[in-house]
């Protein structure tokens, strides 16, 4: 018998070589182009290929199973050397997906047999079967044994061992970090912050998007599963930011008639419908934003109309979510959403009452919009749903007093975003636009100019302010706000006006003032404006500084004679990952209390709480007015710590205006020796003795509703009066919210009724445009008089 004879004897009857073009090669690209597409797993249980390296180390199966293939059709004795590695390899890689696989295949069986769809979560194991049969087949039919399995195994563990590695450490650092001893959370959060990826730690915010391939990752969350919520503080703490202030891991994809839309964004969005912002919304943009205003510097007061339009650009109707900081001092006093074209504006009721009925809409995909208070000077925006490939409209109309600048004008901070779960469109900018009887100014980007009738403008395009950026402003130069000014009471029928005195009064500074310094990594960049600003600190005042970082400090006592120690203090620290500042102000609260002190919180954001806070509010309530807090927000962002304090007596929200240095320097003036400060009133009395010429638009009447809700509110005894007030007035406070609703039926079954149009607040206020007829007309008469001056004869 010849040797050609003795192969053929010893070769398969039949070659495996359609078994291997199909499970080997056709199946494994077809998984690839399925999860690239619908992205099944991603959105169900993980993310098998979250790297490119990862689909180029699975597309290597089908690869070398061609070559082989290739080879069985060609009769070669035996693959080349490059070719043989790269088999073994697709081999591990194919033995270490299936593993990774391992507790979804009875699943993967279930799909083949009920919707034909399981087949592709076998692929890597199908994969497997092919290229150890191919192998076989080779060998039977050469005698010639290929490159040994173990090489090819262990180079595909090195390989996933080098591209999972931050992944791998994040995991491990996460597990450390969500352990029950303290000692422990903090040599996780630490290691994440030293080797941690950060891009990989969002993705565990996320849930199903957040374990990858790492096989050791994979076995942890086999012993323990970390859950998203549980994650999101870690987040915080490593980066000092709050997760959704980063885009969504998970990105929208467009329509494909492949995609079967298993990651529907509502069904994994727990947040809808609640009470936090909770995680970006895949494929949601701000698309087109507008601010108009109008101001009346002598009365010190402002109306801003924020108008946004959203898109939707995933397959899945969404919600979108917004925390707004407002103005300080400011009330939302309109809510308008369009529908099919047509403007509607929102009911007002009890806080509960809409919010019940914004609940009931949403679970039946209709078209609501829901404001409500997210703590002082924020609201929260909801909108549902935002239809696929459409686009939803909205109008937020806010009352603000105007900040006084310094020893002359006064200022009105414009709204921002402080928390979404929507990105901004690479090119939006806000258009802005306001309008006074007095000269504007306006922050980099606005032009001040002249409009019809001498009305004074300011208008441009601003960009949303950065992190650390000064917020942006619309200014009143020069303008002193008048003592006295008074507006109609438009909501009640008792002839009674509203009436805003300002006074100046002396100042009694605090004996001893604590500047807790959030040690966050928001706040490096401020550690400059920090040392320029304590050059202004009053000599007066005793001065203690506290840390916030990972562990309690100790109190740092200011020598009011040398300030080099403070100011190598200041130099020496390090702002890293995100810190908790709530025993800080405990500290801080203890040491000012002892002098009937102050206590100056500068911070970053704070989006969760890291440690209880009951402690705090037990020291305002049971010491009242014993300490002012100050609460200035040095980078803007959610706060959730600063929320604790909201109805709290004796706290006061710093208005920013300039830079940190600068607000600071302006704060730590009201305490020099014969400073004066100045204070508000507002009382709703009879009329008379009241000159015309101090009346202003109706927004005084209602930010003294305003004032007046949160005093009942605060008695606690009279809630139905306020929430009564908060409706009458048309207003979002802490005890009322605003809705819109679909139909009439809705309306009806909530119990609500939207306001008359005519009732809500416009640009131009009713005033504004009185002004303008009277200084047309004046310019009218003007021109005739000057003309038939002109046309009378000469007495000459």
């Amino acid at each position: 018998m010849t040797v050609a004879s003795g192969l053929a004897a010893k070769a398969p009857k039949r070659d495996p070589i359609a078994f291997i073009s199909f499970f080997g090669i056709a199946l494994p690209i077809m998984a690839i182009v399925f999860e690239s597409v619908a992205g099944l797993c991603r959105g169900m249980f993980f993310d098998p290929m979250p790297t490119l390296f990862h689909t180029a180390m699975f597309a290597t199966i089908p690869l070398a199973n061609a070559r082989l293939v290739y080879a069985l059709s060609r009769n070669e004795a035996q693959l080349p050397a490059p070719w043989a590695w790269l088999h073994v390899f697709s081999l591990g890689v194919g033995i270490f997906y299936s593993l990774v696989f391992l507790p979804l295949m009875p699943f993967a069986v279930l799909g083949v047999i009920l919707f034909g769809l399981g087949l592709l979560g076998l692929a890597p194991l199908f994969s497997v079967i092919s290229g150890l049969r191919a192998r076989w087949a080779i060998e039977q039919r050469t005698l010639r044994k290929q490159v040994k399995l173990r090489y090819g195994l262990g180079l595909a563990l090195v390989a996933f061992i080098a591209i999972d590695m931050p992944a791998t450490v994040t995991a491990i650092g996460v597990r450390m970090a969500t352990e029950s001893a303290p000692d422990a959370r903090l040599r996780g959060i630490k290691l994440l912050r030293a080797v941690g990826n950060e891009d990989v730690l969002l993705r565990f915010c996320y849930g199903k998007s957040g374990r990858s391939t790492d096989m050791v990752g994979f076995l942890l969350d086999l012993k323990r599963s970390v859950q998203p919520e549980q994650v999101r503080p870690i987040f915080y703490q490593v980066t000092g930011e709050a997760f959704n202030s980063r885009p969504s891991p998970v990105k929208a994809r467009p329509r494909s008639p492949f995609d079967m839309d298993f990651d529907r964004a509502d069904f994994f969005d727990n947040e809808q419908g609640g009470e936090v912002v909770g995680g970006r919304a895949p494929g949601v943009t701000l698309d087109s934003s507008r601010m108009d205003g109008s101001v009346d510097a002598h009365a010190a007061l402002g109306y801003i109309e924020w108008t946004m339009e959203f898109h939707n650009a995933s397959q899945a109707a969404q919600e979108g979510r917004a925390e707004i900081a407002l103005p300080p001092g400011a009330v939302v006093s309109r809510a308008t959403l369009w529908i099919n074209g047509e403007e509607r504006e929102a009911a007002f009721g009890g806080r509960s009452q809409v919010r019940a009925a914004y609940e009931s809409v949403v679970k039946q995909r209709r078209d609501p919009l829901l404001v409500t208070t997210a703590g002082a000077d924020r609201v929260l925006v909801q909108l549902f749903p935002i239809q696929p490939g459409s686009d939803m409209k909205i109008r937020i109309g806010i009352s603000a007093p105007m900040t006084a600048s310094g020893p002359n004008g006064v200022h009105l901070q414009l709204p921002s975003f402080s928390e979404r779960n929507f990105e901004l469109a690479p090119t939006l900018r806000h258009a802005v636009w306001f309008e006074s009887s007095t000269p504007l100014a306006g922050s980099a980007g606005l032009k001040a100019e002249t409009g019809p009738g001498g009305l004074s403008a300011v208008r441009g395009m601003l960009a949303e302010p950065a992190p650390g950026q000064p917020v942006s402003a619309i200014e009143a130069p020069g303008v002193m706000p008048a003592a006295l000014a008074w507006s109609v009471d438009d909501k009640n029928r008792d002839g009674k006006v509203i009436v805003q005195t300002r006074r100046m009064v002396p100042v009694e500074a605090p004996g001893r003032v604590a500047l807790v310094i959030d040690g966050s990594r928001s706040m490096r960049e401020m550690q400059g404006q920090l040392l320029e600003a304590l050059a202004a600190f009053p000599p007066n005042v005793e001065l203690a500084l506290v840390f916030a970082g990972d562990e309690d400090a100790p109190l740092f006592l200011h020598n009011r004679a040398d300030s080099l120690p403070t100011r190598r203090y200041l130099q020496g620290l390090e702002f890293t990952g995100g810190r908790d500042s709530s025993a800080a102000l405990a500290a801080a609260w203890d040491w000012a209390g002892q002098a009937r002190g102050a206590v100056v919180w500068i911070h970053g954001p704070q989006p969760v709480l890291l440690n209880e806070t009951d402690h705090l509010g037990q020291r305002f309530a049971r010491r009242a007015g014993q300490v002012t807090l100050y609460d200035l927000a040095a980078v803007a962002g959610p706060n959730a710590l600063a929320k604790q304090f909201d109805g709290i007596d004796g706290v006061t929200r710093v208005a920013r205006h300039r830079t940190l240095a600068a607000d600071l320097q302006r704060l730590f003036a009201q305490w020099a020796p014969g400073a004066t400060r100045v204070v508000v009133a507002r009382e709703r009395r009879a009329a008379g003795g009241l000159e015309v010429a101090a009346k202003t638009s109706s927004h005084l009447g209602r930010l003294w509703a305003a004032g007046h809700v949160e005093k009942l509110g605060a008695d606690g005894f009279e809630p139905g009066r306020a929430v009564a007030l908060a409706m009458r007035y048309q207003l979002v406070t802490p005890v009322s919210g605003a809705v819109v609703l679909e139909s009439a039926e809705q309306y009806e079954a909530a119990g609500l009724e939207p306001v008359a149009p005519g009732s809500v607040p416009t640009i131009p206020e009713p005033e504004t445009w009185l002004l303008i007829i009277v200084v047309l007309l004046a310019l009218l008469w003007h021109r005739r008089y000057r003309h038939n001056d002109r046309s009378k004869p000469s007495a000459a």
